[in-house]
């Protein structure tokens, strides 16, 4: 953020901007025009040893979204498993147990989501949709991510008419324009507007990993 100071001081955007940040894909942080979202994708690493101390384990069982956690007892304490084969790596089960540790240097990426709003003064809400993935989770600075943002950002600043949200914007120019003018790789992990998208579940919100 303090790499922004300046825009928040001088208020020069087209539009309010909304920036979001969150430690996973269920995105708690809501609908942003810029969200910057971990990715893990590796299942979590649990220290049974603290878990019985810590965590209610049926919280954190009635948490996972895809069933994939279960109680078990682990060298004779009470502990909890994971079913790998179904777990998404989504984080939900790290905040009431933080035993279960998913953030990992190596295994936890980032990715950057756009044109998201709550507000309907304008124009109806809009779902965020993904632009870049699989950036590297360098801390504390994040460069990568950091040089991404701006580039977004201020592509936006440039190219967006008075009062345009960044999701008019890009409505205005269309996706493959916003990637050609903020110069970002596009690949198959990200949205499309082809016509046989829809036999590919690779449209509008459905991504895939």
């Amino acid at each position: 953020m303090d790499d922004l100071h300046a825009e928040f001081i001088k208020e020069e955007m087209p539009n309010r901007v909304r920036l979001s940040t969150s430690c996973c894909e269920i995105n708690c942080g809501g609908q942003a025009d810029i969200a910057i979202v971990i990715q893990h994708t590796k299942p979590p690493k649990i220290n049974h040893d603290l878990v019985a101390n810590v965590c209610e384990r049926p919280s954190v069982v009635a948490r996972c979204p895809v069933a994939a956690i279960r109680p078990a007892m682990v060298n004779g304490k009470p502990s909890l498993e994971i079913d790998e084969s179904k777990c998404m790596c989504c984080g939900a089960c790290y905040p009431p147990c933080p035993p279960m540790q998913i953030n990992d240097p190596e295994h936890s990426k980032l990715a950057i989501w756009v044109g998201g709003k709550n507000s309907n003064a304008r124009g109806k809400p809009t779902f965020m949709k993904m632009v870049a993935s699989g950036l590297p989770n360098n801390p504390p600075r994040w460069p990568e991510v950091s040089a991404m943002v701006k580039k977004i950002l201020y592509t936006y600043k440039e190219d967006a008419r008075s009062w345009e949200r960044v999701t008019d914007w890009i409505e205005r120019i269309g996706w493959p324009a916003f990637f050609e003018k903020c110069d970002l790789p596009f690949t198959k992990y990200l949205i499309d507007d082809w016509r046989g998208s829809r036999s590919s579940l690779n449209a509008s919100t459905h991504i895939r990993f």
